[in-house]
């Protein structure tokens, strides 16, 4: 999900924005305990008494244009796990819960409930017994639709209407991350999924789109319209949608695509199909890269993209079923098509495979972010063959895309997170109050967990890793996953222990951060010593020890040959001396992003003014940009007038701007 309306790439430094707004109430702070009353401040997982297997959901919205309530009956097919129960609990928020009953076999029953603290708890009598599956029928109403983006949410009309899209109210829903308890009872925590029905009766002059295939479509008695849609693949509550509108429908597979044999229809306000056509063209293309990718085909029915009004994020991957923010509808490819590959790689990483809890949101907000990465290295690929350009050419402008994308995970990193052990949780960690703050937390799921999944690329190689990815992805299809299962399946092809890598990255909180020294001893025609002196310069303690890493150096030499020298550390200061058959004309720290470091680098201007010039990765020559920015040189100021404006770009992106203007 991308948690704001702004184009995918500006999301990682958007979202660290936001989290330097959390307050210390909405994290738990220092130990995880409340020392005044010894209570734990962690969240944990609710249990899973039962099995859920199948939701049908039957929902009557009476009069979509002047009266936002509507009616329900949830039927549960559930199987207790353990032992015999005799309680269900659900969440149930805001919903008046008008009688339940249990249905075993062909009878069914009233049962009794209490509803209170916002959980329904249905008794069961007698209990459900091991291998027993009931259905729990549960009437139900939502008196006011809500208005604030989540659950089942009304939009009125707009003021100004430009289309007779806005001429009429619009419904969505939004579940992420806890919030279909809001528009249905439900288990609402990741850790469960099932397959669902959604059957929806509304006005004839609208639309609704949802999860899965539409089996029906049928006139009721009284005028009105009554949709039917199946989601047989188990998913997560969260992932539950529904869509209430008026739309233009625009269809980008079909038999002539990339993919062919899957439904992808665009829903877009009336009047904007053309710009929709465009803008989604690259959606079967996408469809068909990641397929490869991981090595396991599209798991859903349909992919509908779906643009709605008032939708408080910038999108959100719902199974089968994306819905995009409202300024989907007049933008671009260029600035949607980060988006698209976000939404739609969730449908793998996120939908087909969930995290278990929110602690582990990185395993599916990290490979979306991750997957723009790669569908921007996939693309330039597919644009370098149409020009026909040569292998080595077309190698090139893959790099360059890649890195230039994943470049900017390392820059809200670096710029944005100061974090340490114990006073602000890790990248997963299950100190938090409210689940929303795990997506706005400084070790942001979205860009740390990007620069983690490209750390994981290049240690690696392409192909281990690959086969990890695609073995992780085998073993825990339609299950719940927590960040040791994608552990466990690296080391398993690899042969590499990881457990400290994911301990330093992912379970503890911040970056490093260098001050490297680079010393040439030597004449500048013959052999000579560079001296290498790296200090790690952000907290170190008892809670933060110093990072293991091995840190990458670039040599570049002045017959046009080039290569990788490594000092290897675990300690807050460590030097290394490269006894070398003549000056580099450069020396590049770290310049495949290996390391998840910020660096400042001391080295002669002659080094930088190389590494703008010619340095061996897009994000070394915006290093360099960054450096030669802030020294007061002519050289420098030659330099840049001349550079590559890309390069400039990121590099005013890169630079830390004032508190004011983040």
């Amino acid at each position: 999900m991308i948690r704001r309306p702004c184009l995918a790439a500006c999301a990682t430094a958007v979202l660290l924005a936001l989290a330097a707004s959390i307050t210390s109430a909405q994290v738990a702070p220092g130990s995880v305990f409340d020392p005044a009353t010894g209570r734990d401040l962690s969240a944990w997982p609710p249990d899973r008494h039962f099995d859920h297997l199948h939701m049908r959901l039957e929902l009557d919205l009476p009069d979509v244009v002047n009266e936002p309530t509507a009616t329900g009956r949830v039927t549960l097919t559930v199987t207790p796990l353990g032992r015999e129960r005799g309680t269900l609990v659900l969440n149930a928020e805001g919903l008046r819960i008008d009688g339940v009953a249990v249905g075993r076999g062909s009878a069914t029953r009233p049962a009794p409930f209490i509803h209170a603290d916002d959980l329904l708890t249905i008794t069961l009598n007698p209990a459900a017994r091991l291998g027993e599956t009931i259905r729990v029928e549960i009437d139900y109403a939502i008196e006011q639709l809500r208005f604030d983006g989540t659950g089942l949410s009304w939009s009125p009309p707009a003021r100004r209407p430009s289309n007779a899209s806005e001429e009429v109210p619009m419904l969505h829903t939004q579940g992420q991350p806890e919030y279909a308890r809001r528009w249905f009872p439900c288990h609402d925590f990741p850790n469960e999924r099932l397959a669902t029905e959604l059957i929806v009766t509304v006005d004839s002059d609208f639309q609704t789109i949802s999860n899965g295939l539409l089996i029906d479509r049928r006139a009721t008695s009284d005028g009105r319209t009554r949709w039917h849609w199946k989601q047989e693949r188990p998913h997560a509550t969260y992932l539950v949608s529904l869509v209430v509108g008026k739309f233009d429908v625009v269809e980008v597979g079909g038999p002539e695509s990339a993919r062919p044999g899957l439904d992808m229809p665009v829903y877009t306000p009336i009047g904007t199909a053309a710009n929709a056509a465009r803008a989604f063209a690259h959606t079967p293309e996408m469809v068909a890269f990641y397929e490869r990718y991981f090595d396991e085909p599209y798991p859903w029915d349909k992919y509908a993209q779906t643009i709605v009004r008032g939708f408080q994020a910038g999108a959100m991957e719902n199974t089968s079923a994306s819905t995009f923010n409202a300024f989907a509808a007049a933008a671009g490819r260029d600035a949607l098509e980060d988006i698209i590959a976000h939404e739609l790689v969730h449908q793998w990483t996120g939908n087909l495979l969930t995290c278990k809890s929110w602690e582990h949101l990185w395993l599916n907000e990290g490979w979306a972010s991750m997957g723009e990465a790669l569908w921007a290295e996939e693309a330039a690929r597919l644009e370098a063959v149409a020009r026909g350009a040569t292998p080595d050419e077309t190698d090139a402008a893959m790099r360059r895309a890649y890195h230039r994308a994943i470049h900017g995970s390392f820059v809200g990193q670096r710029s944005g997170n100061r974090g340490a052990a114990p006073d602000l949780p890790a990248l997963a960690s299950n100190r938090y109050i409210d689940p929303e703050t795990n997506f706005m937390k400084l070790d942001n799921p979205y860009g740390k967990g990007a620069c983690i999944l490209h750390m994981l690329r290049a240690r690696l190689g392409d192909s281990i890793f690959l086969e990890g990815v695609r073995l992780y992805i085998k073993r825990h299809r339609f299950g719940e996953v927590e960040t040791d299962d994608f552990r466990k399946a690296l080391e398993d092809v690899s042969g590499q222990s990881l457990e400290r890598f994911f301990e330093q990255w992912v379970y503890r909180p911040g970056i490093a951060r260098f001050k490297v020294d680079l010393a040439w001893t030597g004449p500048d025609e013959g052999p000579g010593t560079l001296s290498v002196r790296a200090e790690q310069v952000q907290q170190i303690d008892a809670d933060n020890p110093a990072y293991a890493v091995t840190l990458p150096i670039y040599l570049s030499f002045p017959d046009g040959s080039g290569d990788y020298h490594y000092l290897v550390t675990d300690a807050r200061v460590a030097e290394t001396a490269f006894e070398l058959p003549a000056r580099p004309t450069d020396a590049v720290v770290d310049p495949g992003l290996h390391v998840l470091a910020d660096y400042a680098v001391t080295k002669p201007i002659a080094w930088w003014l190389r590494q703008l010039e010619a340095g061996p990765t897009f994000a070394a020559r915006v290093q360099a940009a960054e450096h030669l920015a802030s020294i007061d040189d002519p050289r420098a100021t030659a330099a840049l007038a001349d550079a590559d404006p890309e390069v400039l770009a990121a590099a005013e992106l890169a630079r830390p701007q004032p508190a004011a203007a983040r």
